[in-house]
């Protein structure tokens, strides 16, 4: 963590950027189907993974899914979480910029009580801020994002988000951030590019200072290691 005002800050979401949680989630809304005496069609439960949790079980056809979402969802979820996967490349790279002087924060639309199972611990001792879904309203709303900021004392302008879909690059964008695309994570590379997103990394080890290059379009490690 920074010990002063940093000059740049670099937020991330956490889902399909930090974090592969598809498979552990995958398994929280099959368990909660079956549970629900739902008939559980597999191509049906792929295909809803990526949506939020409430309407996946709309989709899935749970009965009162609101209710199942919100009395049973976290502790399905959390014992589903041994499938979680980090990307251990992108923790490095936050390390790396860390290093460099840069401030960090998440900015997630997942609940503050699970990140004490979805935030690694690495990750933890890292960030300087964490925005979660009751500190904000969802993105593409740019609030969160703008709340990390505004905590870390920078303005948008020397700020980047990486997040991993349209919705994210929406909130980038309307911060007023540079936005930048995991093409690793949920989305992929072909719906970044088409929302317009700022930068698009291909792959996890991309993430590090070498990415603040592209403020202004000219190398700025010099300026943050003052």
């Amino acid at each position: 963590m920074v010990e002063q005002r940093p000059r740049y800050v670099a937020l991330f979401d956490l889902d399909g950027v930090i974090i592969d949680s598809r498979a552990a989630t995958r398994e929280a809304l099959g368990a909660l189907a079956i549970a629900s005496a739902t008939p559980l069609d597999p191509t049906a439960l792929d295909s809803c993974v990526m949506l939020p949790p409430v309407d996946a079980l709309l989709s899935l056809g749970v009965r009162q899914a609101r209710e199942v979402y919100r009395d049973q969802f976290d502790a399905a979820l959390e014992v589903a979480i041994g499938e979680l996967r980090v990307f251990d490349a992108v923790v490095s790279g936050m390390a790396a910029l860390a290093e460099a002087g840069v401030g960090l924060g998440v900015v997630t639309a997942q609940a503050r009580s699970r990140l004490r199972y979805l935030l690694p611990p690495a990750v933890t001792k890292l960030v300087d801020v964490v925005i979660a879904h009751e500190d904000a309203p969802a993105k593409p709303a740019p609030d969160g994002v703008l709340a990390a900021c505004a905590r870390l004392g920078v303005p948008a302008e020397r700020a980047l988000f990486i997040g991993d879909t349209p919705t994210d690059v929406k909130a980038g964008r309307a911060a007023g951030v540079l936005t930048v695309g995991a093409g690793w994570g949920f989305a992929g590379p072909t719906a970044l590019r088409g929302e317009g997103v700022d930068v698009l990394l291909t792959t996890p080890d991309q993430v590090g200072p070498r990415v603040l290059m592209h403020f202004e379009g000219r190398p700025i490690q010099s300026q943050i290691m003052r």
